[in-house]
């Protein structure tokens, strides 16, 4: 025996299931206004991790530096050269060795009462990075030997 067709029935296999051209248009706007949003916050979180690895070296050659000042009394000259290649400290070259810097990006300049130690920017960061006698960090932007 045959069951009367309702009309839930129907509607179900004549309709079609899916997205129409204005709702999948509206995803596709969401989606480009969240990635246009998300990319420059990307983009300076990474910029950020650049420039703490570069303070942790810059941190470490500080400690040495500081060192060289407990025992000596006055800051090691700039005629010392490159921070790494020299004797005064306990850092080992492959210590500033990282993922976007290596022992040759850091240099040391300082006399008697004053120093700088400077990280070039390379082709990773913005600015090139700094830190002083006092502790602090300064961004730059001179042309230098890099």
């Amino acid at each position: 025996m045959k069951q009367p067709s309702s009309d839930r029935t129907l509607n179900k296999s004549n309709s079609q299931s899916g997205f129409n051209l204005l709702e999948l248009m509206i995803v596709i706007v969401i989606a480009g206004v969240l990635a246009g949003v998300a990319a420059p916050i990307y983009r300076k979180g990474i910029q950020k991790a650049i420039q703490a690895e570069g303070e942790a070296a810059l941190g470490s050659i500080r400690t040495q530096v500081m060192a060289y000042y407990g025992e000596w009394g006055e800051f090691p000259t700039a005629a010392l050269g490159r921070v790494i290649t020299q004797d005064w400290h306990d850092i080992k070259p492959a210590e500033l060795d990282g993922t976007n810097f290596d022992r040759y990006s850091y240099y040391y300049q300082g006399d008697a009462s004053t120093y700088l130690i400077g990280l070039h920017r390379g082709q990773v960061l913005e600015m090139h990075r700094s830190l002083n006698q006092s502790g602090d960090y300064e961004d730059w932007d001179i042309k230098v030997d890099e």
